[in-house]
């Protein structure tokens, strides 16, 4: 995964762009797929820290 070789500056940063997105996706599926990469990285920070 590339989500471990990140560091924790990479990851928020990422998870902020993403969320940035999903405010101004149109559709509901891009939306919610945007939202689930998201988790995922969150869930990626709360492990590593």
């Amino acid at each position: 995964m590339i989500i471990l070789k990140m560091n924790h500056r990479e990851i928020t940063k990422k998870y902020s762009e993403l969320l940035n997105k999903a405010e101004y996706a149109t559709g509901r599926k891009e939306v919610v797929g945007l939202l689930k990469k998201a988790a995922k990285l969150k869930s990626q920070i709360e492990i590593n820290y």
